[in-house]
């Protein structure tokens, strides 16, 4: 359990500070001068949310992607437990999803059964000259306030030409 609460706070703490350094024009221009429209979106609760800020570290064998929305501050992060192309499971992984500050956090491990695979991951492209990542997510979200476990389905999630940084390795 410690594991998750290290891995909680230090996306949090990158949360900020890349959300700190980002502009507002979520999309760039590669070396080639074409146009790389950045997106992030998932389905939930019969909507689906857009991120209007998304930036991504690689660092330590690790990928971590930090997702925003708007002035609550709604938002999306990522701990994935590998750095190539390829399919992550939610159990070697974290996905946390939260609405703003002091609001419940949705997190992808089961509080019954924290082994559990409660979904994954797919990482489809690194671009190491842009420094860009794409992929999908789908996941199951649990949240534990006393005995009451609440859930919620993160469907068809999507990120696209997410920038990134390289961290300390």
């Amino acid at each position: 359990m410690m594991k998750y609460r290290i891995t909680y706070y230090l996306s949090l703490i990158s949360m900020v500070i890349l959300f700190s350094c980002n502009n507002d024009d979520n999309s760039s221009v590669d070396s080639n001068n074409t146009f790389l429209p950045v997106s992030f979106q998932v389905g939930f609760s019969g909507q689906t949310l857009t991120a209007s800020k998304v930036n991504a570290v690689i660092s330590n064998g690790e990928i971590t992607i930090n997702a925003l929305k708007g002035a609550n501050n709604e938002s999306f992060s990522f701990t994935i437990a590998g750095n190539t192309v390829g399919t992550y499971p939610t159990n070697e992984s974290v996905i946390l999803y939260t609405t703003g500050p002091n609001q419940p956090i949705y997190s992808s491990v089961n509080p019954a059964d924290a082994l559990t695979n409660t979904g994954q991951i797919v990482i489809t492209s690194i671009n190491t000259v842009n420094n860009r990542i794409s992929g999908s997510f789908t996941y199951t979200g649990y949240y534990r306030e006393g005995l009451i476990t609440y859930t919620k389905e993160f469907t068809n999630g999507t990120f696209k030409n997410v920038p990134y940084t390289i961290g300390i390795q």
